[in-house]
């Protein structure tokens, strides 16, 4: 008893000398310099106008954009040719007065404002009205033509077989939608090629990766492979990938947010599933970041259907709020999509003086001015680490040893059989992000009251849980060793509507004997793994043993005994 106190004591003096007492520090002089620099976040501001292209500018751009494929509709399909300075003219006045609108960073049009601009605007003949309309959905211009006509869906396929991997026959294919903005979101489904097949009734998950990862976190390889262990379990696999991550690498969104991830993007994918499945609810699986993107997207579901009745906006907000929610009516279809959300390791907020990672991180908000970052650099850090030879070993002690709990990622004992296994991750599935996520994150960790939204509406997704709805069953995954989304953050669950709601502390397998998971609707659930860290609860000894086991326990349990209607089955595969 004596040595514990004493071992215990010795751990606590480490922790402080090398984690707590410099996150202090640290936040200090970063409060100090803000004080004197008047930051960007202590101010309140979203992000820096130096650092990403501002809103007039991406206004300017839809506009010419806009204008550029107007003046060849009209040009094509009547012969008359406006000018596109008059074009431009028209359609920023129609902004203006609010017939028009800018979405994310593009501008399209119905086709009832199509009709009033060719007719009242630039009076074209009326008789021209079904050619300009015909060649403005082959231009992709309209947002009828964008949902009605979401192509290329499929497009590729990769075969992997028990021979080359080791492990199973696995089909991998890969996908392409639209968002209603027009956005091009491409995702991947990873089936067990024997395992399921079109028309069964066999479950869906859809995997979600956190902050600066991409969906490789959950297929990294033939061993870590969180996507396939699901997969092999007979069940429909999705992964996830945001705009200008994973498979959608390429130029980066400035608007790229929590926001744009919960209000279209992962709702592109959520749709898409059930509509090729013709009617399947999905489970939504999310991992840190993730997790909060999947729960946001259903609680903005569930306000657009109450919106009236929310006391903790004005209505002036609740109207910047409306432009992107869907109609109320829209939202109760889409609920109907979501069998379940599992969360892991998500936060609901941030204690900046938790671990010396959030200060230090704070101070990007002044770096990124002074560097000139067009990125949150995460790749190229991580790069750096694990790399560059002197600070590789420096990493690589940290990671294996834990000094102070400076390894904010896995607990080492959970990764005896692979001391390497954060330098593999860290290069497979993170990858550098815009500056609009980043800022996001950091306001998120410099006030300590949770995300808020980033438009007029400055919403709190954590000061409103009470309006998830009930009937959509809620799991979440803690991990007492893990310092980025502390068990703080399960207070948070007392504020949800839900009838039943449970706690399990797990500190061994034999614990999951008492566990048991129904296909009640109303029900949270929150699993606190002793020992776990923040990717210990995808992969290790502790991902291995408890949480792999209680996840596919969730999917089989409160999935039940759904089937289609009769009239529903045959779904395309």
């Amino acid at each position: 008893m004596i040595f514990r106190k004493l071992r215990n004591l010795s751990g606590n003096m480490v922790r402080y000398l090398v984690n707590d007492g410099p996150a202090y520090l640290i936040n200090g002089s970063y409060n100090a310099y803000s004080t004197f620099y008047r930051g960007q976040l202590s101010l309140g501001l979203p992000v820096s106008q130096e650092l990403i292209v501002s809103q007039e500018e991406i206004k300017k751009r839809a506009v010419q954009k806009l204008a550029l494929v107007l003046y060849h509709i009209f040009l094509n399909a009547t012969g008359l040719q406006i000018t596109r300075d008059e074009i431009k003219a028209v359609i920023y006045d129609e902004l203006k007065n609010g017939r028009l609108r800018l979405t994310e960073n593009v501008i399209l049009l119905t086709e009832d404002e199509l009709t009033y601009l060719s007719l009242k605007r630039f009076k074209v003949p009326k008789k021209h009205l079904p050619s300009v309309s015909e060649i403005a959905r082959r231009r992709r211009i309209l947002r009828e033509a964008v949902r009605a006509n979401p192509v290329p869906i499929y497009f590729e396929n990769d075969i992997e077989e028990k021979e080359q991997n080791g492990r199973g026959d696995y089909e991998i294919v890969h996908y392409r939608n639209f968002t209603d903005q027009g956005n091009a979101i491409g995702f991947r489904r990873i089936i067990s090629m024997e395992g399921v097949t079109a028309g069964d009734d066999r479950p869906t998950v859809v995997l979600v990766p956190g902050f600066a990862n991409n969906s490789n976190c959950f297929n990294i390889n033939n061993r870590y492979s969180l996507a396939k262990d699901i997969a092999d379990k007979n069940v429909w696999v999705y992964l996830f990938d945001s705009r200008g991550v994973g498979v959608n690498t390429g130029r980066f969104d400035p608007l790229y947010t929590v926001d744009t991830m919960s209000d279209y993007d992962l709702p592109t994918l959520t749709r898409f599933v059930h509509k090729r499945s013709q009617g399947k609810p999905a489970f939504l699986l999310g991992h840190s970041m993730g997790g909060l993107v999947s729960e946001n997207m259903i609680l903005n579901w569930s306000l657009a259907r109450q919106l009236k009745d929310i006391d903790i906006l004005d209505q002036e907000k609740k109207k910047l709020l409306a432009k992107s929610l869907p109609t109320p009516q829209m939202a109760e279809k889409y609920l109907k999509m979501v069998r379940c959300v599992i969360s892991l390791a998500s936060p609901k907020f941030f204690h900046k003086n938790s671990h010396i990672f959030f200060p230090v991180s704070l101070w990007l908000n002044h770096l990124s001015r002074v560097l000139r970052f067009q990125k949150v650099p995460v790749k190229e850090v991580s790069k750096l680490f694990t790399e560059l030879p002197v600070l590789k070993q420096i990493t690589r002690f940290v990671w294996q040893h834990n000094v102070g709990d400076l390894n904010f990622l896995i607990s080492p004992e959970n990764h005896k059989n692979d001391k390497h296994f954060v330098e593999l991750y860290l290069k497979e599935a993170t990858e550098s992000i815009p500056l609009g996520l980043g800022f996001q994150c950091l306001k998120a960790i410099y006030n300590g009251e949770g995300f808020k939204r980033m438009d007029g509406s400055g919403l709190n997704y954590s000061a409103c849980l009470a309006w998830f709805p009930d009937n959509i069953p809620v799991f979440h995954f803690w991990g007492t060793r893990d310092n980025l989304v502390p068990m703080d953050n399960m207070r948070y669950s007392k504020y949800y509507p839900h009838k039943i709601k449970k706690i399990y502390h797990i500190k061994s397998p034999k614990d999951l004997r008492k566990i048991k998971i129904t296909a009640e609707c109303s029900q949270l659930v929150d699993f606190v793994i002793e020992g776990a860290n923040h990717l210990d609860l995808l992969y290790g000894k502790l991902a291995d043993e408890i949480v792999t086991p209680l996840l596919m326990q969730i999917v089989e349990n409160v999935w039940g005994n759904w089937s289609y209607e009769p009239s529903c089955r045959g779904p395309i595969r």
